[in-house]
C-alpha cells in the first residue's frame, strides 16, 4: 500500500493505492494523527479509486478518522472508489456515514 498526501491551504488529500490490510492500517493510523494535529486542515479527501480491497481493520481506521474530525469540525469525504470497495462500504452502511462522491 502506498499513502500519497498533499495539504494545499485548509484541505489535505489522500491518494491510496493498493490494499489496505492490517499493516497498512497501522501506516494509516501514523498519518492520520500527523494530519489530525494540524489545525490548519479543515477538509481531507480521499480518493481510493485504486484500492482493490479493505479490511475491517483499515475500515476502522477510517471511521476514527472521521469521527476525530468531525468533532473538530472538519469534513471528510472519499471522492474516487472502486465498484468493489463502494459496494462494500453500502453492505456496512459506511456510504451513510462518510460522504462518498463518485469520481
Amino acid at each position: 500500500m502506498d499513502i500519497d498526501i498533499v495539504i494545499e491551504d485548509d484541505t489535505v488529500y489522500f491518494k491510496i493505492t493498493g490494499a489496505i490490510d492490517t499493516e497498512g492500517g497501522s501506516e494509516l493510523t501514523n498519518k492520520f494523527m500527523e494530519i489530525a494535529s494540524d489545525e490548519s486542515v479543515k477538509y481531507a479527501e480521499f480518493d481510493l479509486s485504486e484500492v482493490p480491497s479493505i479490511t475491517s481493520a483499515g475500515i476502522g481506521k477510517l471511521l476514527r478518522f472521521f469521527k476525530h474530525f468531525d468533532k473538530l469540525g472538519g469534513k471528510m469525504k472519499i471522492k474516487g472508489i472502486s465498484d468493489s470497495l463502494k459496494d462494500q462500504f453500502a453492505e456496512i452502511h459506511l456510504d451513510q456515514i462518510i460522504p462518498i462522491e463518485d469520481s
